[in-house]
Parts: C-alpha cells; structure tokens; sequence
C-alpha cells in the first residue's frame, strides 16, 4: 500500500476512533517522509466516509487518546518513542474543510 494511502487511512482512523497507535503511526509517517497533506485529504475524501472527517473531531480523539495511552502503548512496537507534542504539532497541521458523506 502506498504511504499516502496509509496517511489517508490513519486520518479516518484517527477520526472514528480513539487509539493511540493510530496517532503514533500517522506521526512517524510525517515526520520520517515528505508527505503532501493535500494530497492525502484528497484521498481521504475518496473513501468510504462513516462520520464526518474533520481536524475539530481528530483533536477531541487525541486528546482521548492521551488519556488511556498507558492501556494501549503495549500494542505499539515502536522503533523510536515520540512525545506527545510532537504527535500534537502534526495534528495541528492538519487544516481542511469537514469531509462529509458523499
């Protein structure tokens, strides 16, 4: 699968539901490639869409996520740890309008 396909993917993820390691992974892809977050919403936008998708809804999910952290960090085999921040600055750079069902 291709790494903005997997960028897309964690999006939604990241919106549905509330895991950590969703957050982490979507981080590490950030952080270690030279992703292209417009073309990545844009395959967002492709997929099946279950709720709304939208920045305001994946903050409120991280900030879940934060909190039950120490429940999940076992089911992430990591091979560098990330702060919180670091995983908060790449979520704040997410900016599109909400992607809604088509």
């Amino acid at each position: 699968m291709d790494l903005r396909e997997i960028a897309a993917e964690k999006i939604r993820a990241m919106n549905d539901r509330v895991r950590y390691r969703d957050f982490y992974d979507f981080t590490m892809i950030c952080l270690k490639l030279n992703i292209d977050f417009d073309e990545v919403i844009e395959l967002v936008k492709q997929k099946e869409v279950r709720k709304p998708i939208s920045p305001k809804n994946i903050m409120s999910n991280w900030k879940l996520a934060t909190q039950d952290k120490q429940n999940e960090i076992f089911a992430i085999h990591y091979s560098e740890p990330l702060e919180d921040d670091e995983i908060t600055e790449q979520l704040q750079q997410l900016q599109f309008e909400e992607i809604v069902k088509h």
